[in-house]
């Protein structure tokens, strides 16, 4: 019997199974974010989730996001700014986080010499 109660005491190496679903509280706390303006990346990073169930998940709640995609582009002011400021010092990823806008808008708008 002791050999019994040695196996119990082993750790279980069975993989713990993984919950992605975010619970319905965390869920409504996210979409209100997501209507006050945050950008799924804040929101990936706010919630410490990945930014595709971000996407999923508005997406679940009915929004369109190509149409809030368009509404966060940056004005011709903002572009001009931004090169101003990469210019001097700013790094990419202060950029991201001051116009709230990807790794690759911000790497688009510093290609180009025009707003």
């Amino acid at each position: 019997m002791s050999a019994g109660r040695a196996s119990s005491r082993e750790p279980d190496k069975r993989p713990l199974p993984q919950h992605n679903a975010l619970h319905r509280s965390v869920v409504k706390l996210l979409i209100e974010d997501y209507e006050a303006g945050a950008s799924t990346y804040e929101l990936a990073e706010r919630y410490n989730v990945r930014r595709n169930t971000v996407l999923d998940t508005v997406r679940r709640a009915g929004f369109d996001l190509t149409i809030k995609a368009k509404r966060a582009a940056l004005s011709g002011e903002q572009k001009t700014e931004a090169r101003r400021l990469f210019a001097s010092g700013t790094t990419r990823r202060e950029l991201m986080e001051l116009y709230g806008v990807s790794e690759s808008t911000i790497k688009r708008i510093l290609r180009t010499h025009a707003p």
